[in-house]
């Protein structure tokens, strides 16, 4: 069975736990809680949840590495205690890299490069901005907001997010994609 598209019943919990938890997150106008937001919320968060983090899965896998999604609790509390502040922290969970190969019929521990970390935690982020700018185009002003904000929270470059990563290997490619998703959280 192809390993992309094979879920464990606790990844599949866990995608659409973290999935709720960001359609609550998105559903606020600033500190109040708007229930109209409510369906807009779920279907684009799904969406672009989904890609982002299954574009981080999807390149891990091509990479040889084994992945699967899993919730943060203390995160994802977070996220939903913050939210009433006005602050949206989109971090229900990561994608979870295991270091191992399958190479000349024998598993074997490596160690991830620093390029390889790189681009894993840049496509991510990427996905959400080409959705932001499909969105955009599109005249989806919330969906490109969304999609924007993924991108923009995900690229800052604090551990353990993806932007750390991104830095870590190209300081030009972080930059350059750290400045497309602000362009497109203001236009």
């Amino acid at each position: 069975m192809n390993e992309f598209f094979y879920f464990d019943k606790k990844e599949i919990i866990e995608i659409f736990a973290a999935i709720l938890i960001l359609t609550f997150i998105f559903s606020f106008d600033g500190i109040k809680f708007n229930p109209a937001l409510l369906s807009i919320s779920f279907l684009g968060v799904g969406l672009s949840f989904l890609v982002h983090e299954l574009a981080h899965k999807y390149s891990a896998i091509k990479l040889g590495y084994h992945a699967r999604f899993r919730i943060y609790l203390p995160s994802s509390l977070l996220s939903i205690i913050l939210v009433f502040t006005g602050v949206k922290l989109a971090a229900p969970g990561w994608v979870e890299i295991h270091p191992y190969k399958f190479k000349d019929w024998l598993y074997r521990r490596l160690k991830y490069s620093v390029e390889e970390m790189g681009k894993i935690a840049l496509v991510g982020p990427l996905s959400n901005i080409i959705l932001s700018f499909i969105f955009l185009l599109a005249g989806i002003d919330f969906l490109k907001f969304i999609n924007a904000w993924i991108a923009f929270f995900n690229l800052l470059p604090i551990p353990p997010l993806d932007g750390s990563k991104v830095l870590h290997w190209s300081i030009g490619g972080w930059a350059f994609f750290f400045i497309l998703s602000i362009i497109l959280l203001i236009v």
